[in-house]
């Protein structure tokens, strides 16, 4: 596994994480503005929940759960997204548009982490279908063990500190471009600034 692979392999669980608050957050705004709108609300919100639950259940496992139903899933969400988009018909429905866009970035990304995890198994079925080497060749592959294995252990606490590293910068991204996306969907428009309640409590005083 390259150092890349390792960087980024915690990136589109994060992601899906961002997907879920975002849509969640989105579809709660169009709840009730119109019996379009709350169909919408009801899609998006159950959408949320269920990147939440994918993203958490990746993390867990340490690899992409069921990834051709959520690369599926993932495309199918960014076009229907698009679609209302590009109609204009996203302020009838009460979707925010921008907070929907960051939504959609955050779901490429779970989609590109599906669709390497499925190139990922399609390699490792090849490798375990491929023809077995000689029985001659077992002498040379067991004076050879002992280095390897030396490299093998290297390059595990190498791995592990890219993904240390990854999901540090990967968590730093999702938080960058959630958070903006959070307080720009009218979930957010809405809430009580921070302080501001307190103020109005010392001026009673």
């Amino acid at each position: 596994m390259s150092a890349l692979t390792d960087l980024t392999r915690s990136w589109p669980m994060f992601a899906a994480l961002g997907a879920g608050l975002v849509l969640t957050a989105v579809g709660a705004g169009a709840l009730g503005a119109t019996a379009w709108g709350t169909a919408a609300a009801v899609a998006l919100v159950g959408s949320g929940v269920a990147a939440l639950g994918w993203g958490v259940a990746a993390l867990r496992a340490g690899r992409a759960p069921a990834p051709r139903g959520t690369l599926v899933v993932s495309l199918g969400i960014i076009a229907a997204s698009g679609a209302v988009i590009a109609s204009g018909a996203a302020p009838d429905l009460g979707v925010s548009v921008l907070p929907m866009l960051a939504a959609d970035v955050f779901l490429v990304a779970v989609a590109f982490g599906a669709a390497a995890a499925l190139r990922s198994r399609r390699v490792e079925r090849a490798d375990a279908a491929g023809p077995r080497r000689a029985d001659a060749s077992g002498p040379r592959r067991a004076d050879a063990a002992g280095p390897r294995r030396a490299d093998a252990s290297g390059g595990r606490r190498s791995g592990a500190r890219a993904s240390t590293i990854g999901m540090l910068v990967g968590a730093t991204l999702v938080a960058a471009l959630a958070t903006p996306a959070l307080a720009a969907t009218e979930a957010g428009e809405v809430a009580v600034p921070h302080g501001e309640l307190h103020g109005d409590v010392g001026h009673h005083h």
